[in-house]
């Protein structure tokens, strides 16, 4: 049998702050069905996002160590929009918790000088329609893509992203943060397949799980695991321990194991009224241009994600 060829991807990421975006990375580089055409990161301090990034990217030490990784956007649309006037309340501006895991810049491959995005569209221009750009931060640089350049919407097969909530009322992280460039992109007519937060919530790693992690003695593994103890540390409260969830993971393997999910075709919007504003709806649809991962069919997909991280 001949050999598949790796799907190409481009990730779009908010790294820094939980573990699931570093994981997500993490995942790419241990899958072999993928291949990492790039990496732009988004919101906030986007060139310290990048260096995290290249930092894993390093340690991998095999072919993704000098991969291109930019710095996007910090700001979401339509610029600098002071989230305390949104009606829903004020979005708290994450922290780089995971930073002080980032090597120097002096001790990483020369960053780009372009914006994250102006690489990506360079990229779509000279291999048309087929690399996925999966998203798992806010939607600001993908949606700042397609206002640049609508034209290259042709060149996208379609979008995965790491976006929304279809089944419990709340307005999900990534798109609260930039509610605008969601819509955007949920109105462009390229295909999207959405990773929603109850599924990723789902998909949460065990303390024995963890403690597998934390005995690597990989580059990778120590890497990761002083990620994930910086997160603990932050956001585990007295009596309560927090574990990795696997949103962003989870995203990726929409696109390398679709075959994990129940989907759902139709449409889905963003709401902009006061009461229910960044909440995501979804109208059922056969001809419709989205996908909802709806549920994972079975957890054992979450072993064979962390497998594959451990691998590294």
């Amino acid at each position: 049998m001949p050999k598949e060829i790796p799907q190409s991807v481009w990730l779009d990421t908010d790294i820094g702050d939980d573990t699931d975006d570093i994981l997500a990375l993490s995942l790419i580089c241990a899958s072999p069905e993928l291949k990492l055409a790039g990496v732009s990161t988004v919101l906030g301090e986007t060139e310290n996002r990048a260096r995290l990034a290249r930092t894993l990217l390093a340690s991998t030490a095999g072919p993704y160590a000098r991969l291109r990784v930019a710095a996007g956007g910090g700001h979401p649309l339509p610029g600098r929009v002071t989230p305390d006037i949104w009606p829903n309340g004020p979005v708290a501006r994450p922290w780089l918790v995971q930073l002080p895991c980032a090597r120097p810049a002096s001790a990483l491959p020369r960053k780009p000088s372009q914006h994250g995005m102006d690489l990506l569209a360079a990229h779509l221009r000279r291999h048309p329609r087929k690399t996925i750009p999966i998203g798992t931060g806010p939607m600001t640089n993908l949606a700042t893509l397609l206002l640049r350049e609508p034209d290259l919407k042709r060149a996208i097969p379609r979008f995965a992203l790491m976006a929304g909530e279809f089944q419990l009322p709340r307005a999900e992280w990534n798109v609260r943060c930039d509610p605008l460039a969601l819509a955007c992109l949920a109105e462009s007519g390229v295909p999207i397949d959405f990773l929603p937060w109850s599924v990723g919530m789902a998909c949460t790693i065990t303390p024995g799980q963890l403690q597998r992690l934390f005995a690597s003695r990989t580059p990778t593994g120590r890497l990761l695991s002083r990620a994930i103890r910086l997160w603990q540390k932050a956001k585990s409260k007295p009596g309560r321990i927090e574990y990795p969830h696997l949103y962003d993971p989870m995203a990726v393997a929409m696109v390398s194991h679709p075959e994990w999910f129940e989907w759902r075709r139709g449409r889905v919007a963003v709401s902009f009224a006061p009461r229910t504003f960044a909440r995501t709806t979804f109208t059922p649809d056969t001809r419709g241009p989205h996908r909802v991962a709806w549920k994972i069919k079975s957890l054992r997909s979450v072993e064979a994600v962390w497998a594959r991280i451990l691998s590294l």
